[in-house]
């Protein structure tokens, strides 16, 4: 089966009406492609399909094959080893792996077995397994948990005809050219054209961002020049340079009233009528939305890494090329110094000898090697991770569903919102805001208490009679599957513990009886038999004998119901546009019930003071009135001629809009505190999108007064940024030096299409203005309906609304609002520049360990032929420390304060002056401390070889101090190598002579042979000492192991604040790790067994007082640092 046209025919005509959308541009491009698509009835020829008729049953298969299936396959679950395999991917993670290999092969190969060489390497492969496998698992939790989130059924029966006859049919059998049969309540499951006669009216505000149903059917167009009220603000600023507002009058045409396009996704919100399919599943529009970003040819920095991972590879890149010159440099140190010693004959360096020298200048390459290893900074990812996986949950509980982990960190250097209007700033339900009733204006919430029954009853059967049965106001449900069943289970609102409310029918309707249901005092739960108006409506029911109606009309935008009235007569109800029903009335109702005149005065009062103070608030004004009558004044057809809307009793006038969240003001006030810019961008008209932002505080209309900051309509923005309006991919035609001249001062966009939203946010991603100090700005784009997803995707952040989202923007999205409150928005914001400053914590700390360690590495390597700390003790430093450190340090909570400063910039360093003098400061406190413990304590050693016994080593420097239990502390054996202290001393003879047998003085005989006074052993073992564990070691250990525990409170803050305490004890699991890291660290020392294994001795009391006041002494010293400026070292402000 062949047809003329193709899906892609569709996909043009669909995209087409989307990005025109003002009557002009319908005229201009829309009409000329549906002409040659065949109008209405060709199209259905085309099709090979007919309106009255439908398609044959027997086609349902071939269309499926040529147009495909109405069903989107859903993506199975990511396998585990794939989510291993991405988080190996990391660059720090690569390099970790390959010295983890190098430094086992090394070990295993060139060192003895009891040395340990190879466990440092194990430690660190340890530690990249750990990594990846926490990753992964959290990467798999999150894709579960937003499946279980999203996994709603959506297998419902719709009305087709076929074959001439109408039946249901599964949506997902659903195919192009089938003809649709629409009700009110009906969720649309393809799009499609509407083009007969019918009473649809469509709710689009999940696709376009508008707020009231969109009339269906072939094009009505409006009169040019024609202006609604509040004035059509997108036809006066329309930019055409030079044009006149007559010019612009004479020329543009606002929207249609009427359109005959239909998307699936939307709801009939009233009304009955045919629909003709044209695209089902992917090809739908909201499947073309949810497709990939149209962007990549210009991949960002990091390839969707977050700003701190790509800095961190930076860094990590960075620390690699040091820690390999400090290897490769004391390599060539050690060689240099090896050659040297050489050329002057140096003791065992008389001449070469391979059993001896081979393994020298080995070990000078596995040293060189191990403070390469040392300096790498293996704790950083799981310090990383453990944060994102620790906020990942915590944001849990601030109502953020975190579904890419490096999202939440991006957050926190927002420095602009995209935000859309209806249901993310708004509730996306209109709403009765404000009211005028009895001759005075008064808060909806109040008119209940204020005014007598008989009014309040006269206003109630006026507003709930005068609208379809239809309307209605209902619990919001979530579909679920629950033991193969499919199962609606209703929302609970987490502030009131209530079921949410959810509108059924027309929206404005929806409004006016949930007024009659605040009128009358009820606080249930919606759909509740007992709300007010269902008590009504049971007495009026629309199948009532003598119930006539006049139905609404664009021309006269107002609709009239008459009843047979309970005490008697019949009585006419009103509603409609305020100046249209206003101009019909004589009376109006007083607060006692009784009527008043409504003369000129009042009525022009009215006009002034109600109708347009409301427009001027954005609001829909709408009036209600009525009359009594006698008789019926019905005629025998039961038509009610419109004379009959003469002469008419006012009750109220009321404004509606879709209200502003009540946290949104706030929510963004403290966004432009925080240095964030929030800008609308909505599908709504101008007027009422500029009202909106001012309430929001998003418009500051003195501002926008002086030119700083703007509101513009899309077509405006299209005309001045886009060098090809008509492309299917615009974001690609965007004139950035046009963008780079709206952008900054853009706070509303309106009449925007999906495209336009797109448009902007890739157009202020892309530029490179410096605004703020800002090069690069990070974009976070929020939404809740379908025509958000390609902005939801280009963003670095994007959010959407779960309870009034759809499914579409959740996939789409980067985190899903579960409450659908914008201040959940900030509250990502703070965790995201929390987990900024937490893994800065972390790192402040890890790279003075780092500093530290490396340099005594190196010390130890240089002078003293080995370090004093052993490969062992370098494990729990370097792995347990580091893993409690990460834990300890990663998992603060956020403050308030976070939201008082500015966001950091992408290209802002990750280590700021502050990090870098605490850093430098702090290692060159912790090296003079154990220099001093290396070099100062300790008996030296000038006894040479072969002396007697009783030779007594010369005591330290520190030896005779006395300590706390009249111990000496500092009189211990020197740990370190015997030919350093030998040399140190410079004492005679310390070296043996070599052999030579011309030379007496080389050997002595014994049972006549030559035994050489230079054992042949001696020089393998000249350079260590290679003797048992010692307190000095021990003691240098346990000092270095401290400084870094007390270290690890003044790492807890990183802006210079004096108090490292501050709010400690908010921390239970820091002051844990805390303990448990000082409990080890006893153990590892006072345990038999384990301080072997540790290379470590017992101490004595006073040892680990000078251990504790040693370690403790960084608390003082960083007090002390906050003195030394800033300004003298390198890094970011």
């Amino acid at each position: 089966m062949s047809f003329p046209l193709s899906i892609d025919d569709f996909k043009k005509f669909v995209l087409l009406n989307i990005n025109n959308r003002l009557g002009h541009d319908v005229r201009a491009k829309v009409l000329p492609a549906l002409e040659e698509l065949g109008s209405y009835e060709g199209l259905c020829d085309k099709l090979k399909t007919n309106i009255h008729e439908g398609i044959n049953p027997d086609e349902v298969s071939d269309r499926q094959q040529v147009f495909g299936r109405n069903y989107v396959e859903q993506k199975p679950l990511t396998p585990f080893w794939k989510f291993c395999w991405d988080a190996l991917q990391d660059p720090t993670l690569i390099f970790l792996s390959v010295a983890s290999v190098v430094s086992i092969i090394i070990g295993t190969t060139f060192e003895p077995v009891e040395c340990l060489g190879w466990l440092d390497g194990l430690a660190i492969m340890v530690a990249v397994v750990v990594v990846v496998l926490v990753g992964a698992i959290q990467e798999s939790s999150k894709e579960k948990q937003f499946r279980a989130l999203t996994d709603k059924a959506s297998d419902d029966l719709v009305n087709v005809i076929r074959g001439g006859q109408q039946r249901q049919v599964s949506n997902r059998d659903v195919v192009v050219g089938d003809v649709l049969v629409l009700s009110t309540g009906d969720i649309i499951v393809a799009d499609g054209l509407v083009f007969e006669r019918n009473t649809l009216k469509i709710f689009e505000g999940a696709l376009t961002g508008e707020s009231h149903a969109i009339s269906k059917g072939q094009f009505e167009f409006k009169e040019k020049g024609h202006f609604d009220v509040p004035a059509d603000l997108d036809l006066q600023q329309m930019n055409v340079p030079g044009a006149t507002a007559e010019e612009r009058m004479a020329t543009y045409e606002p929207t249609p009233d009427k359109t005959p396009l239909v998307f699936k996704g939307t709801e009939v919100q009233d009304g009955e009528g045919k629909m003709l399919v044209i695209a089902v599943g992917t090809n739908t529009y909201e499947q073309i939305l949810l497709g990939d970003k149209g962007d990549d040819e210009e991949e960002d920095e990091g390839s969707g890494r977050s700003i701190l991972q790509v800095k961190l590879d930076a860094m990590t890149i960075l620390i690699t090329k040091v820690g390999a010159l400090f290897g490769g440099g004391i390599i060539i140190v050690l060689f240099i110094r090896f050659g040297v010693l050489f050329a002057e004959t140096e003791c065992c360096k008389e001449q070469w000898n391979n059993a001896v020298h081979n393994s020298q200048w080995i070990g000078f390459l596995i040293t060189g090697i191990t403070i390469f290893v040392v300096a790498v900074p293996e704790g950083l990812p799981l310090a990383v991770t453990i944060a994102l996986a620790f906020s990942v949950r915590k944001m849990m509980t601030d109502q953020n569903m975190v579904k890419t982990s490096s999202a939440c960190e991006t957050m926190g250097s927002a420095t602009t919102i995209c935000s859309d209007k209806t249901g993310t700033l708004t509730t996306s339900m209109m709403t009765v805001m404000q009211s005028w009733v009895a001759g005075s204006i008064c808060d909806p919430k109040s008119v209940g208490g204020k005014y007598s029954d008989e009014v309040k009853s006269s206003i109630s059967h006026a507003m709930t009679i005068n609208t379809s049965e239809k309307t209605d106001i209902v619990p919001k449900t979530n579909k679920k599957v629950v033991d193969g069943k499919e199962v609606e289970e209703p929302v609970i609102d987490p502030n009131t513990g209530k079921h949410m409310i959810a509108y059924s029918g027309n929206a404005t309707e929806c409004a006016l009886i949930k007024f009659v249901n605040q009128l009358n005092g009820f606080s249930g739960n919606p759909g509740d038999a007992s709300m007010p108006y269902k008590s009504i409506r049971k007495g009026y029911p629309e199948s009532a004998e003598g119930r006539a109606a006049i139905t609404f009309s664009s021309k006269r935008k107002r609709m009239s119901t008459l009843v047979a009235w309970e005490t008697g007569g019949f009585r006419l109800f009103t509603k409609g546009a305020s100046e249209m029903v206003m101009s019909l009335c004589t009376t109006y109702l007083d607060a006692d019930g009784t009527t008043k005149p409504l003369d000129e005065a009042t009525r022009k009062s009215l006009e002034d003071t109600v109708i347009n103070e409301f427009a001027s608030l954005g609001l829909r004004t709408i009036s209600i009135a009525y009359r009594h009558f006698d008789a019926s004044p019905a005629g025998d057809d039961g038509s009610l001629p419109e004379a009959t809307e003469s002469e008419l009793v006012l009750a109220c006038i009321v404004g509606i809009e879709d209200p502003l969240r009540d946290e949104v003001p706030d929510a963004v006030q403290t966004c432009r505190k925080a240095g964030i810019v929030v800008r609308m961008v909505t599908g709504d008209n101008l007027a009422t999108a500029k009202a909106i932002s001012r309430k929001a505080g998003i418009l500051d209309p003195a501002k926008e007064e002086a030119g700083e900051e703007l509101a513009m309509t899309g077509e405006q923005f299209r005309t001045r940024v886009l060098s090809d309006q008509n492309s299917e991919t615009p974001e690609r035609c965007i004139i950035q030096e046009e963008m780079d001249a709206i952008w900054p001062k853009l706070r509303v966009l309106a009449r925007s299409t999906p495209t336009d939203k797109l448009v902007l946010v890739t157009g202020i991603q892309k530029s490179r203005l410096v605004v703020d100090g800002y090069t690069r700005q990070v974009v976070a784009v929020t939404g809740d309906g379908t025509n958000d997803a390609p902005a939801l995707k280009q963003a670095d952040v994007g959010f959407a609304m779960y309870i009034n989202g759809t499914q579409v923007a959740q996939q789409a999205a980067d985190i899903v609002i579960l409450d659908d409150n914008f201040q959940s928005i900030v509250a990502a914001v703070k965790w995201g520049r929390c987990v900024y400053d937490n893994i800065c914590k972390f790192l402040q700390f890890q790279l003075t360990v780092n500093i530290t360690a490396c340099t005594i590495a190196v010390v130890g390597a240089a002078v003293l032929t080995e370090s004093p700390l052993k490969v062992i003790q370098l494990l729990w430093v370097n792995l347990i420390m580091d893993s409690f450190a990460s834990l300890a340090l990663a998992t603060e909570d956020p403050s308030k304060s976070l939201l008082n400063r500015l966001p950091y910039s992408r290209e802002r360093g990750v280590l700021s002056k502050t990090m870098v003098k605490n850093m430098t400061l702090h290692a060159a406190w912790q090296l003079i401390i154990l220099g001093t413990l290396i070099f100062v304590v300790g008996d030296i050693e000038n006894c040479p070889p072969g002396s007697a016994k009783s030779c007594v080593p010369k005591p330290g420097a520190l030896s005779g101090l006395t300590g706390y239990y009249d111990s000496q502390p500092f009189a211990i054996a020197s740990g370190r190598p015997s030919g350093f202290d030998r040399a140190a001393t410079a004492a005679s003879g310390a070296c043996p002579p070599a052999f030579n047998a011309s030379d007496s003085s080389t050997y002595k005989k014994s049972r006549g042979k030559l035994v050489p006074v230079r054992d042949p052993a001696y020089c393998k073992h000249a350079g260590g000492s290679g003797g048992n564990p010692t307190q000095h070691y021990t003691l240098v250990f346990n000092v270095f192991v401290l400084m870094q525990l007390f270290n690890e409170f003044n790492s807890r803050k990183i802006h210079d604040e004096f108090n490292v305490f501050s709010g400690v004890l908010n921390n239970s699991l820091f002051l844990i790790i805390i303990v448990a890291t000082f409990v080890g660290q006893v153990a590892l020392i006072e345990l038999p067994g384990i301080n072997t294994a540790f290379g470590c001795t017992n101490l004595t009391h006073d040892q680990w007082l000078v251990s504790l006041a040693a370690g403790a002494s960084t608390i003082p010293l960083n007090i002390l640092l906050r003195f030394v400026p800033n300004s003298l070292f390198p890094g970011s402000e």
